[in-house]
């Protein structure tokens, strides 16, 4: 093969790496920003711009639902204004870790459609709730103590629920885990709740890929380019949140976003419906 010729077959696949990284490092940024690892937008990227078969989507996005993570809670660690609780964030890993086990084997089970509506019920519910809501408070933690018993546990089952939808969804958690701990512990604010989601998505995301990537499900090349932009965007928005205003514009933005996404995946399992429906006799 001459180089032409290879330098031609290359470029199509350098291009998309570099808008795969620059979506990751985009996503990553609104993930840090809202406390959620950013799969909710990188799943239908891949299925729908970079054409992978969604199943492959789901376990590919969570390269960089783990690599924000990691990003994220790196930055938040070295910020002066630390957010993170790491009582809270104890907690809910070990839910989460056994919800991973449990989601999975519920997600293999699951066809195409079923994944799909359940990505417009959570993405089009979440996205109400964001542009419903009043502004998020920036509160300071009231402590870092250990937690009482009661609350232990309440952490602990809510990191289960967000463990068992991250490996059906292709998302770190915390699209339930930000929501449920501001309900639960209300001390923590915004900063706090978005915080603690955030490291919590780095054991369970990595747990959820671990067992996609047994099963040869995982896109390595396009997991590697989203993960290297997310590891930029994470470490960006962790900043940018801790600036006057901008939680509140990272809920209006990550608002519009999901109820957009949550639109075109209800199309197509409206198509999908209505094709059953016209195959009956």
């Amino acid at each position: 093969m001459s180089l032409d010729s290879a330098v031609h077959l290359a470029t199509p696949r350098l291009t998309r790496d570099v808008g795969l990284a620059l979506g990751g490092a985009a996503i990553a940024i609104i993930g840090a920003l809202c406390g959620i690892g950013g799969g909710l937008f990188a799943v239908p990227l891949l299925h729908y711009v970079f054409k992978l078969p969604l199943r492959r989507s789901v376990a590919t996005s969570l390269a960089l639902v783990m690599t924000t993570g990691i990003a994220a809670t790196a930055a938040e660690a070295l910020h002066p204004g630390d957010a993170l609780r790491w009582p809270v964030i104890g907690a809910l890993v070990l839910g989460a870790l056994f919800g991973a086990q449990a989601g999975f084997a519920v997600g293999k089970r699951l066809p195409d459609v079923v994944l799909k509506a359940l990505f417009v019920v959570a993405l089009g519910a979440a996205g109400a709730r964001l542009w419903l809501a009043a502004p998020g408070a920036i509160a300071p933690l009231s402590g870092a103590g250990a937690l009482a018993l009661g609350e232990a546990l309440a952490v602990v089952a809510l990191g289960f629920c967000a463990g068992v939808v991250a490996p059906i969804l292709g998302i770190g958690g915390g699209l339930v885990a930000v929501p449920g701990l501001l309900l639960l512990m209300p001390e923590l604010g915004a900063l706090g709740a978005r915080a603690a989601s955030l490291a919590m998505t780095v054991p369970n995301a990595a747990r959820s890929l671990h067992l996609y990537a047994r099963e040869g499900a995982v896109e390595p090349r396009p997991a590697l380019a989203f993960a290297a932009g997310a590891l930029v965007g994470g470490a960006i928005g962790v900043q940018l949140v801790h600036l006057d205003g901008a939680a509140r514009v990272g809920q209006l933005m990550l608002g519009g976003i999901l109820l957009t996404t949550a639109a075109r995946f209800a199309v197509d399992v409206l198509r999908r419906l209505r094709a059953a429906l016209r195959r009956r006799p």
